[in-house]
């Protein structure tokens, strides 16, 4: 219980540092739906993420994205978009380059050990929070408890093929991207109505798998799909 505590504490900090961070003079970045990072020029990115589609859930993003969709520079993602970050695993190509490069075989891999991970990796909830701005994105915040940190953490121990990344661990911010930033035309009115959404929380979600997915870099959002889906051990929440 002290290390959940400790685990939200720290984010609850984070999540302020960049709300005001956001709203005191800090420009943000513009969004580019073509690059992750320095990925010079890959366009396959894969991450192992977990799916928003419950219905409710939807609506409650929806009840903050229809306040700012007409505000001039803010993209919306689609709702086949909506995913919370896991793990980012690297960039499928033919012939590995950089240290992030996988090509196919290594991906197999990849695949095995996850699988072997995810079976000892029991569901989990998590909140969705409050809004906020994360470089080029409006995010929500995500209070998961420590439990994305402690996969990724698995990963690191285990899964010998996956690169590390030095966001991640405790340095990571679990979060929802829900609108970019295309320019930073209505930057001040959405600031403005972001104020307005702060105290919206959207609901708790039950976590029974997560996917392997692959992201193509383009225009005007990255196109998504599933590779491999990964259940996690169920849990007796009556017991």
């Amino acid at each position: 219980m002290k290390e959940i505590r400790a685990s939200q504490e720290i984010h609850r900090k984070k999540f302020n540092y960049l709300w005001d961070q956001f709203h005191n003079g800090y420009k943000p970045s513009v969004y580019n739906p073509e690059e992750v990072g320095d990925c010079n020029g890959r366009r396959h990115s894969l991450t192992l993420s977990i799916p928003i589609d419950q219905p409710e859930i939807i609506k409650g993003i929806e009840s903050i994205t229809d306040q700012i969709r007409c505000i001039p520079g803010v993209y919306i993602m689609p709702p086949e978009y909506y995913h919370i970050t896991v793990k980012r695993l690297g960039f499928l190509t033919d012939q590995k380059q950089y240290d992030y490069d996988l090509e196919p075989q290594i991906l197999e891999q990849i695949i095995e050990q996850s699988d072997q991970i995810f079976t000892q990796i029991p569901e989990f909830s998590l909140r969705l929070k409050s809004v906020n701005g994360l470089a080029s994105f409006i995010i929500v915040e995500v209070e998961d408890n420590g439990a994305i940190a402690q996969i990724q953490g698995r990963f690191h121990e285990d899964a010998t093929m996956v690169p590390s990344y030095s966001i991640e661990g405790e340095n990571w911010l679990p979060h929802l991207s829900i609108a970019g930033l295309k320019n930073l035309q209505g930057l001040k009115a959405l600031k403005s109505q972001m104020t307005k959404l702060r105290d919206i929380e959207i609901g708790e979600i039950r976590v029974t798998h997560i996917d392997l997915s692959q992201a193509i870099l383009q225009r005007p959002c990255p196109q998504c799909r599933i590779l491999r889906t990964f259940p996690l051990v169920r849990k007796d929440l009556s017991a």
